[in-house]
């Protein structure tokens, strides 16, 4: 069947159901049926019958349309993409004998008249005014019907880009083998992502066609097409996506989530990949080079395995034996595609091109040049490329293979490529993984002459158009200097010789001491070390541009003012990115929405309704499931560690019986991630979040894959389980104000954590929307501790500071009072969040204060003991009783302002208590409360606004 006949006949039977949707418009089969049938009918009255059609647009609905136009015309579709370099277009457009190009902007009308070609401009020719005249019956009877459905552009093994003309006969039955395989039914949205110069762009229009499903093309409304698509797939969610695995791995979390089915096609499948995306859809696996009409075999994987799948229909393979020559039907050897499907050949090519076309048994055969192993039931495996090898060590190697091999032992993205007669391994940065563990891990992995020469980390891997990884274009970025002024070599020695005296290893200039396997620990021992050469606020000053990370290089161009920003700040950027993912929740939550009213509670015992508690083995968290266990309600505590190790240690902790927890259920955050995925799990009356990683110098990167990430996740679940509370442990290191989130808001706080506490905060209101009460909390320093607590002390700044103050008999001034909390009375308020009809809050929460009098006195010491910060800090150093860490803390928190006024609520010296000491001499004078900052017009009288810098959280 021709392919303007199928299109024909797929308008007129699926008539009424909706076709084709972008934001803000829709057509039914009918419609585009008839409107394509005219533009069609537009195309043929300029151009030439049998000629090549270019259409030169991608990724919005306008172009899929005129591409249908295409292939119901007398020429012959042949889509080419727009952003090629000028010489490059005229090239194509000359090498495709194009009798027209449609353009939809001015510069490629240019580009073609420059290149001889009529053109054909749509914002000129615009809708037909009457498509619903248009005969919609027309087909490709005529006998002088051009044999190519379409020709595409392909790069081929070589790299030379290679016309392929592909005719009409695997067309029906690619369609039919997409709609039985992929289960696609006339309820699926398919995501139209392909460039249509890519030859993807095909299976997404016409699998979607055939089955009757809606073909969606989402809107460019970012900078980057796979910024948009991902934002419109985490808003709108897909039943089906094609991608390449590479373009999958860029895609953003809350958009992985809403997919339901994805295939993955145009290169080799990772074993990381595929559990990535196993966790959310259903998974498949196509191969299929250009010259067989897009998709040669396809299957559904359960579990992970190298396999291609089977043949889809009108199709066979053969393997090639490249020493004897013999065809076999299993085996390893080179493919040989044997079927229908299989294309024309290679336009203008030349007779050793075109060897590749040949006949087997009389029908049309495809010699791939691709290695694979079919097996006795016919599925295939993929190897390799034969043309990808070279001689190392007297092996013959080929490369294709060992990348294939090494992207599955090390479950990371691997990209090899050579540089003379150099083998480099490119991979992102990041995990706990350095250049030294990495190849250790790949040496154990592989033979000596399969290994790399040498491993080099990047930002990411660059894409060519079709989604592949683009081994020219990161051949050129490995090559390029690195960006930015090289710094003075003696300081660059200086700079790496502090960290490899850290580190205990040798890292590259422009390497990030977190990639190379250090800790937030490691920095701060750098920072101090690095302050005593280049001074505390110079350095302190370089380490604040850097983002609390750390790169020899980048701290000396910071160091000198030499790193000028340029485009969004990376504040701006992290600002955009926010935003995109709320707005993903945003639409997400109403769908999660479960309505628990009449649920009973499964599983937790006869408690009632359960509180969902995070944290229950820190500080905070342990008191507030004490407080629970204490009232007899039912809890669900949810832990980033072993959920029984952490009931066995809180019931130690506490003096407990097991008995006391026979209304809680303890759980992982993977079980709870999967209990929303499965819409299932117990009914929910409030979350109490408390679960979170404490380091104030983490980088953000680490916050919001971590903690952020975690915070994420149970707000889901609140909205899951049908939670009608929501309260959440934040910090006063946040700010003293509750103001919408921006760029202006997150530049207030300056570090990572408390700029994640902000970001937390946010996704965690937009459970509002739904009904449920948001209440945030901003403590100052929170104690309380009982003997049994005193591990939480272990990295506290203040008692640090005390303690150290007692034993060299000198306390540092401080600016202004101390902010407290009283552990048990945090809890009750955490708590009273929950309360039928507590409603929405937002405050910062402050117990009492404490002016440096006082502290002196809890110290022994008096004001004559009292030294300048910057002077009392250089006596600690010189004391080298201090960590580093617990130092370097104690320097951020008297960085800035105190507590502006006295305040106290609590009846009790919460500090005497903690230290064992007498309460200081004479009364402390109560200050009325200060009322909290609204929520949702909910006030409070016994939280108070604070903006202290020394309100660091526990």
């Amino acid at each position: 069947m021709h392919l303007s006949d199928l299109l024909t006949d797929l308008f007129r039977r699926h008539q009424g159901r909706t076709a084709l949707r972008t934001a803000g418009r829709t057509w039914t089969y009918g419609e585009l049926g008839r409107l394509t049938r005219a533009l069609a009918d537009r195309i043929d009255r300029e151009c030439p019958a049998g000629r090549r059609v270019l259409v030169a647009g991608e990724h919005t609905a306008e172009a899929v349309i005129w591409a249908l136009a295409a292939m119901r015309s007398h020429a012959v579709h042949t889509p080419l993409n727009p952003g090629l370099p000028a010489d490059r277009f005229e090239d194509f457009a000359r090498a495709a004998d194009a009798g027209l190009v449609v353009c939809f902007d001015r510069e490629t009308l240019v580009r073609a008249e420059k290149a001889g070609v009529a053109a054909l401009h749509t914002g000129d020719v615009g809708w037909p005014a009457d498509p619903a005249s248009a005969d919609d019956t027309a087909g490709h009877a005529e006998p002088d019907a051009p044999r190519a459905a379409y020709s595409i552009f392909t790069s081929g093994s070589t790299g030379t880009p290679k016309l392929v003309d592909v005719g009409h006969g695997g067309l029906l039955n690619l369609c039919r083998s997409l709609r039985r395989l992929l289960d696609i039914t006339p309820d699926d949205e398919v995501l139209h992502f392909a460039s249509l110069s890519f030859d993807a762009s095909v299976s997404e229009i016409l699998g979607t066609l055939y089955a009757g499903a809606t073909l969606v093309v989402p809107v460019w409304d970012q900078a980057s097409w796979m910024g948009s698509v991902s934002r419109h797939i985490a808003t709108h969610g897909c039943d089906l996506a094609m991608l390449s695995p590479s373009v999958y791995a860029r895609l953003d979390e809350a958009a992985r989530r809403r997919i339901r089915k994805v295939e993955f096609c145009g290169e080799a499948l990772g074993v990381s990949q595929f559990h990535q995306a196993a966790r959310y859809s259903r998974v498949f696996n196509a191969y299929g080079p250009t010259e067989a009409t897009v998709c040669f075999s396809l299957t559904e994987l359960t579990e992970f395995t190298p396999t291609i799948g089977t043949p889809i229909d009108g199709f066979r393979a053969l393997v090639r034996d490249p020493g004897t020559g013999a065809l076999t039907s299993g085996g390893t050897g080179e493919l040989v595609i044997v079927g229908d499907g299989v294309a024309l050949g290679y336009a203008g090519g030349n007779a050793d091109e075109n060897k590749a076309f040949g006949t087997v048994d009389g029908a049309p055969a495809y010699f791939t040049g691709d290695l694979v192993t079919v097996e006795e039931d016919g599925e295939l495996s993929y190897v390799g490329r034969i043309d990808e090898q070279v001689k190392r060590l007297g092996h013959r190697v080929n490369l294709a293979h060992v990348e294939s091999t090494l992207s599955h032992r090390l479950a990371r993205e691997v990209v090899l490529v050579r540089s003379d007669d150099t083998i480099l391994l490119a991979t992102t940065a990041g995990g706990d993984d350095t250049e030294e563990s990495l190849m250790g891990r790949i040496r154990s992995a592989v033979p000596p002459w399969e290994a790399p020469d040498r491993i080099v980390f990047v930002t990411e891997l660059p894409l060519t158009a079709g989604g592949k990884p683009d081994r020219n274009a990161l051949r050129e970025r490995l090559a390029a200097p690195a960006a930015g002024p090289a710094p003075d070599a003696m300081e660059l020695r200086h700079v790496l010789g502090v960290v490899t005296a850290v580190l205990g290893r040798e890292i590259e200039p422009d390497m990030s001491i977190f990639d190379a396997g250090g800790s937030s620990l490691a920095m701060i021992q750098i920072q101090v070390k690095l302050s005593e050469t280049y001074g505390e606020a110079a350095v302190e000053a370089a380490f604040a541009a850097m983002d609390y990370d750390f790169a020899p290089a980048a701290f000396l161009r910071h160091l000198s003012g030499e790193a000028v920003a340029t485009g969004e700040s990376a504040v701006e950027t992290l600002l955009r990115r926010v935003e995109s993912e709320r707005e993903a929740l945003r639409a997400e939550l109403p769908l999660l929405r479960r309505d628990t009213r009449r649920e009973a509670s499964p599983r937790t015992g006869d408690g009632g309704p359960a509180v969902l508690l995070t944290g229950a083995s820190g500080f905070i968290g342990g008191h507030v499931l004490d407080r629970l266990l204490s009232i007899g309600r039912a809890v669900l505590v949810v832990s980033t560690g072993d959920p029984d190790r952490v009931l066995a240690e809180h019931r130690t902790r506490f003096g407990r019986e097991t008995a006391d927890y026979r209304h809680v259920r303890a759980i992982d955050y993977g079980e709870l991630e999967q209990w929303v995925e499965r819409r299932r799990g117990p009914a929910l009356d409030g979350v109490v979040h408390c679960g979170y990683q404490v380091n104030h110098l983490l980088p953000l990167d680490n916050q919001m894959s971590g903690s952020v990430g975690n915070t994420v996740l149970v707000v889901r679940a609140a909205a899951a389980l049908g939670a009608r509370s929501f309260v959440f442990l934040s910090a006063a290191s946040a700010g003293e104000s509750f103001v919408p989130l921006s760029t202006a808001a997150l530049e207030a706080v300056g570090d990572p954590y408390s700029r994640s506490k902000l970001i937390s905060e946010e996704y965690v209101n937009t459970l509002a929307a739904l009904g449920c009460a948001v209440s945030h909390y901003r403590p100052g320093l929170v104690y309380g501790h009982r003997p049994e607590d005193h591990g939480h002390l272990k990295d506290d700044w203040f008692t640090g500071l005390l303690a150290t103050a007692g034993r060299l008999r000198v306390m540092p001034r401080l600016d202004g009072h101390v902010p407290v909390c009283d552990v048990g009375v945090l809890a009750g308020t955490l708590l009273a969040g929950l309360e039928e009809g507590a409603g929405s809050r937002s405050a910062v929460v402050v117990h009492r204060t404490y002016a440096l009098d006082e502290l002196l006195r809890h110290a022994g010491l008096s004001e004559t003991d009292v030294l300048a910060p910057a002077e009392w800090f250089e006596r600690v150093r010189e004391s080298e009783e201090v960590h580093p860490p617990l130092l370097a803390a104690m320097q951020a928190a008297l960085s800035g302002p105190g507590w502006r006024t006295p305040h106290q609520e609590v009846d009790h010296d919460i500090l005497g208590r903690l230290l064992g000491a007498a309460p200081p001499d004479g009364p402390v004078r109560a200050v009325p409360p200060v009322r909290a900052v609204e929520g949702t017009g909910t006030e409070t009288g016994t939280d108070a606004e604070t903006g202290a810098a020394h309100a660091s959280p526990r």
